[in-house]
């Protein structure tokens, strides 16, 4: 957002249309100065966790506020496919939202119908920062359809096995992989290296290069980040704020030599 209040065009979205690579961070830290910094340090998009978290809506809210002006975009994942959590985190005004735990194309469905005013979906109309209180309104209802992006975890074997369904719902834009929570739903939690984890995992990149659908998985290691690039994932969580911080202090205290 501008400083006279207006959006500019949704740039992740665009770039994944495009193919390019989209580089993300994970805040999960009630921080408006951690959203601030990470929104100039370079990265594409930020993601903002409501469901792992103690982050409120006003938590959101603030730090959403503090990336305005950067050429950062925003993603909020709510904490359940519920159009009342997805009408309100929309009403923050983000640039998309991940919906977690989509297992088959009727909740795919259900994402797509909370993301999208009418005649296309059912999402409510009303005044917040998305449509900068109220002065921006009619900008808004006319583009949000369109604009904002609509992301589903696939986080579970069901989704694996149903993913072909899933990327069929007109109006997904993307998917991100969520692997802890897929070797749990695979009676391995914990074990995302085992090989037949890392199979679901293909199996889905390649349902997404067959349907030209963005697919995402979050990593946590530059080597793994590439590594992910190299197989044609394009949009990535490189890093999370908290394993940011533990990981350099961490770092820094290995160099240290104590008399």
């Amino acid at each position: 957002m501008d400083n006279r209040g207006q959006r500019a065009p949704n740039k992740l979205k665009r770039d994944l249309e495009a193919g390019k690579v989209c580089l993300g961070a994970t805040i999960t830290m009630n921080s408006p100065t951690v959203a601030e910094m990470l929104s100039h340090v370079g990265l594409d998009w930020l993601w903002f966790e409501m469901e792992h978290s103690s982050l409120g809506e006003t938590d959101v809210l603030t730090m959403l506020q503090a990336t305005n002006g950067s050429d950062v975009s925003t993603v909020v994942r709510v904490p359940w496919n519920d159009k009342t959590m997805i009408k309100r985190a929309l009403d923050l005004g983000p640039d998309g939202i991940i919906v977690p735990l989509v297992n088959s194309r009727e909740e795919a469905e259900h994402a797509v119908r909370a993301m999208k005013y009418p005649p296309v979906g059912e999402r409510g109309a009303g005044l917040g920062r998305a449509q900068c209180y109220g002065m921006h309104m009619g900008e808004y209802l006319e583009s949000a359809n369109q604009e904002v992006t609509t992301i589903l975890m696939i986080e579970h074997i069901h989704a694996v096995q149903n993913i072909e369904e899933i990327l069929a719902v007109q109006g997904v834009d993307s998917v991100m992989i969520g692997a802890l929570d897929l070797s749990g739903s695979m009676g391995m939690l914990g074990n995302t290296g085992d090989p037949k984890v890392e199979a679901a995992v293909q199996k889905v990149l390649a349902a997404c290069k067959k349907r030209k659908v963005p697919c995402g998985i979050i990593t946590v290691a530059p080597e793994q980040t590439n590594e992910r690039i190299a197989q044609g994932f394009t949009n990535l969580i490189m890093g999370i704020d908290v394993l940011f911080l533990h990981g350099a202090a961490r770092a820094a205290l290995g160099q240290i030599k104590k008399p």
